[in-house]
């Protein structure tokens, strides 16, 4: 009897033993060099091509060849009263200007105060003075000249000194300005000088 009590008591003994032995970790050594990476696998096949998106509308023309002039004094080849007159305002070339592609936009300036100018599109009537003023294109070879024309609606005489100064701008012709039926097609002649100024970024 008392050598099976000794024979359990050295079995504990040694079962404790071993369980303290395993709970006891032991300092983690250096970490080791990192392998070599391993050879890339093989691509996969390539998925379906996407739906084509939409194409963009076409972009507004370009601005670079609008063309514009200087504010010109007014300077009517009659200086006195008379029921019309006229000023040669510019003279352009053969390749300056063409008459049946490009528009042609003639203004009217008139200072109101030292802050505020008065602008208007050519022809313009002066219903308070019976006034009208337009302008004429005439073409001769090697090119072509703008006149100022003004005239009075009642066959009076006037001075015509309404306008202080008048410009002129040219938008080259083509088909996404002039024809109707494009997107991009705009309407020169009914804008304001502030808006057609602000889209060709035209200086004062």
């Amino acid at each position: 009897m008392q050598t099976r009590t000794k024979f359990f008591h050295l079995f504990f003994m040694a079962l404790f033993s071993s369980l303290l032995l395993l709970s006891c970790s032991a300092e983690d050594g250096a970490t080791g060099p990192t392998g070599p990476i391993g050879p890339q696998g093989e691509q996969g096949d390539a998925g379906p091509a996407g739906a084509d998106g939409a194409d963009g509308e076409q972009g507004e023309p370009g601005t670079a060849n609008v063309i514009y002039s200087e504010w010109i004094p007014r300077d009517f080849e009659t200086g006195g009263a008379s029921e019309t007159n006229e000023q040669l305002l510019e003279t352009f070339g053969l390749t300056d200007f063409n008459l049946s592609e490009d528009v042609l936009l003639v203004y009217g300036r008139r200072e109101i105060n030292i802050l505020v100018d008065e602008i208007h599109q050519l022809p313009y009537i002066l219903a308070s003075q019976d006034e009208y003023y337009s302008f004429n294109v005439t073409n001769f070879i090697g090119g072509s000249s703008l006149r100022i024309e003004a005239s009075t609606l009642d066959g009076g005489t006037n001075l015509f000194t309404f306008f202080d100064d008048f410009r002129y701008v040219i938008i080259p012709g083509g088909t996404p300005v002039t024809d109707p039926a494009s997107k991009s097609y705009k309407d020169w002649s009914k804008m304001s000088y502030e808006e057609v100024a602000k889209h060709f970024n035209i200086k004062e």
